[in-house]
């Protein structure tokens, strides 16, 4: 049996958040003081992995273009509590950005690998948007490796409308990013499409743009998004056959995926509820850290 534990302001939106020691600086390559790199086939992923208890570890998978700064108030609110494990995806943040064949089955392998070399035989997953499209995957093709899932408006709905548009961004959008989409047309769309709560401020931007500036992560968004809509599909369809105790959370005023999809998502589901996050967009984790905390808390702990 692998090991499954580890030693170890007042406006919760700000970065540091509660917890987490101002004078306390990053690791190298990282924006955590926990981060490390480790190798996993042909990626070098960057790793935060922090927190000990009794409880079952959790496993945290972030989004696409982001980095595993998104789960900062996951992070600093429940490692007193249990062993948190949260990777940058393959071409995301911290990682490494050289392969030039991404999918949300090489995601989920990556993922799995993580685990492997952290001695983790089985994890509840948390994954928001792509990084929950990865958590269905790997219950799906690895079902021993996961205990329970919470799905934070999670990549597995049928999209259709979009397969055009996300095809040509995965023949243009790393270009087209790099060249046109500075950091303040970004911040805009992240204003006015991802967010409700008022979070995107000059620290916020800071702390988001900081892995992005190179663009090779935007090359790396377009190489998954070319395929994103067959595995959305594929997700969908297979939703049924998904037994793990579910959890699915979506914000009512999410302007990147419907929360419109919620109640199908969770009727396919055999096992699942819904937590609707009322004034929020995207990313409940960030928008209302210290509700989101408490919710994830009580379902993992039931």
């Amino acid at each position: 049996m692998r090991r499954q534990s580890k030693s170890s302001s007042s406006n919760p939106w700000r970065w540091p958040p509660e917890g987490f020691a101002r004078g306390t600086a990053a690791a190298p390559g990282s924006w955590h003081p926990a981060g490390k790199h480790v190798d996993v086939g042909e990626h070098r992923l960057h790793v935060i992995d922090v927190g000990a208890g009794s409880s079952p570890p959790v496993l945290l998978l972030h989004g696409i273009l982001v980095s595993s700064w998104a789960w900062r108030h996951t992070l600093s609110g429940l490692a007193s509590s249990r062993r948190l494990v949260a990777p940058c995806h393959p071409g995301h943040g911290f990682s490494s950005k050289k392969v030039r064949s991404y999918s949300i089955r090489e995601l989920t392998r990556a993922a799995v690998g993580v685990l492997d070399h952290l001695g983790l035989d089985q994890v509840d997953i948390v994954g928001n948007s792509l990084g929950g499209g990865v958590a269905l995957r790997m219950a799906l093709d690895h079902p021993d490796r996961v205990r329970r899932l919470v799905l934070v408006a999670p990549a597995a709905m049928p999209i259709p409308a979009f397969a055009p548009l996300l095809a040509l961004q995965g023949t243009h959008f790393g270009a087209l990013y790099r060249t046109v989409l500075r950091e303040r047309v970004i911040r805009g769309f992240l204003t006015h499409r991802a967010y409700k709560q008022p979070i995107v401020d000059d620290e916020f931007m800071a702390k988001l743009w900081a892995p992005l500036a190179s663009g090779e992560t935007f090359v790396a968004a377009g190489i998954i998004s070319r395929g994103l809509p067959a595995e959305m599909n594929e997700l969908h369809e297979a939703l049924p056959s998904i037994f793990k105790r579910t959890l699915v959370v979506w914000g009512d005023h999410d302007g990147l995926l419907s929360p419109s999809a919620a109640p199908t998502i969770v009727k396919r589901l055999p096992r699942a509820e819904l937590k609707l996050f009322e004034a929020c967009g995207h990313c409940p984790m960030e928008e209302h850290p210290g509700a989101f905390n408490a919710m994830l808390t009580t379902f993992l702990d039931s």
